[in-house]
């Protein structure tokens, strides 16, 4: 039997320790914000060295999807739930368990997948709870799919405004998120980094998309345009900033930013970043579409991820703030006073950007804006102001990366 106990000193609505000997289940439910519907966020499982670091984690990543649901203007709260993995975590019952535990919540919290978690994992919590998405469902789709096309639609709109034509992204994690980006940059004629935990993974990006592979430790470094971090969270803090030779940092990882202060560094430098939360919503957008709202497609509420990062940016520019400051600002207006004048501002804000972006028909290869192809052409990516333009990176074989430019697709 799980016993759980509330864990109360938190401005979240609900923060619950659980655990069941029996089976080693032991972590945290963080249920942050119930105010605008069922709160919703996945499970994670990880080797936490502390119930500390456990706790923080859930903390962390519930308020992020609250700031994430509410700016992706979805009825329902945000939550996580994390697990903590030990030699002693009996998996197939302990996920069981979990299941138990989400479903004796009442349907307060709707699960899903995380980091850690696999699609046998999932398998085991849906059956003991009907509160957990179905990825096998070939109705709601291949969630890491959507993720990746938001962050697409967020990516393009800031190589458009950093005005990169020749994009040269380095993907940190090509797990199945970071996958799915790396194929859809690859199909809109992005030249690729990548790096991975596990190298296998990596290898098989760079022979799938003819990209460079690097070490993890050398990603963050790499002579690029844009970072895209897909791993996990925290990796841009005080002493990586500085090492960044991209203009553009957009990925599907949580939490990038270290500290709040980060966000502000970064804009100081003039290096654009996409609110995590904002580009990797495509998800859960799906996911609430079609649990809460019962809708059949959301390729178009993904694509309009676009137009809020428009708006982020152009607000970042006129009141010269960094963007993770204004993401964060619309967002609390959205979630904590729905109803006030400052929240259906904020909306209105996001519904009718203040610079244009252009429509794109669902399901099409959405083509990178202001890109000029030209085959010939050499791409030398543009390093931050003050930085010099490194020479480009060696393959493992000593000879120099060759980039392959592609003929884009046309939008019809």
């Amino acid at each position: 039997m799980t016993i759980v106990r509330e864990i109360s000193g938190h401005e979240h609505e609900h923060v619950l320790a659980f655990r069941d000997e029996p089976t080693g289940l032991h972590g945290v439910l963080a249920i942050h914000s119930l105010t605008a519907g069922p709160a919703v966020g996945g499970v994670r499982i990880q080797p936490y060295r502390s119930d500390l670091a456990a706790l923080t984690d859930a903390l962390r990543l519930s308020r992020a999807m609250t700031y994430k649901v509410a700016l992706a203007e979805l009825p329902c709260g945000g939550a996580k739930a994390v697990i903590i993995d030990h030699p002693g975590l009996k998996r197939e019952a302990a996920m069981q368990e979990f299941g138990r535990f989400v479903e004796q919540c009442g349907g307060r919290f709707f699960t899903g997948p995380d980091a850690g978690i696999t699609a046998a994992d999932l398998a085991q919590v849906r059956s003991t709870t009907k509160y957990c998405a179905d990825e096998t469902s070939p109705e709601l789709g291949d969630l890491s799919l959507h993720t990746a096309m938001g962050v697409w639609h967020a990516m393009r709109v800031c190589l458009a405004a950093a005005k990169i034509e020749e994009p040269v992204v380095a993907i940190q994690g090509v797990g199945s998120v970071g996958m799915q980006l790396a194929r859809i940059l690859h199909e809109n004629g992005c030249d690729l980094i990548v790096a991975d935990t596990d190298r296998k993974r990596a290898r098989a990006a760079a022979k799938e998309f003819g990209a460079d592979m690097v070490s993890t430790d050398e990603i963050l470094s790499s002579v690029c345009n844009v970072f895209a971090p897909c791993a996990m969270g925290g990796v841009l803090n005080a002493e990586s900033i500085p090492t960044l030779k991209a203009r553009v940092v957009c990925g599907s990882a949580n939490n990038v930013l270290n500290a709040t202060e980060d966000g502000d560094e970064l804009h100081r430098l003039g290096i654009l970043y996409a609110p995590d939360y904002l580009a990797n919503a495509g998800g859960v957008i799906r996911g609430a579409e079609f649990y809460l709202q019962n809708r059949k497609d959301s390729r178009a509420s993904i694509e309009r991820i676009a137009y809020r990062m428009q708006t982020v940016i152009a607000l970042s520019m006129a009141r010269d703030r960094a963007t993770s400051r204004i993401a964060d600002e619309l967002a609390e207006g959205l979630w904590k006073h729905p109803a006030h004048p400052a929240g259906r501002a904020g909306a209105s804000q996001i519904a009718n950007p203040s610079i244009a972006v252009e429509p794109v028909r669902a399901g099409s290869v959405v083509p990178i804006p202001n890109v000029v192809p030209t085959a010939t052409r050499e791409p030398k990516p543009a390093p931050p102001q003050g930085v010099g333009r490194p020479k480009p990176p060696r393959s493992s074989t000593g000879e120099r990366h060759k980039r392959r430019r592609r003929r884009r697709p046309s939008v019809e």
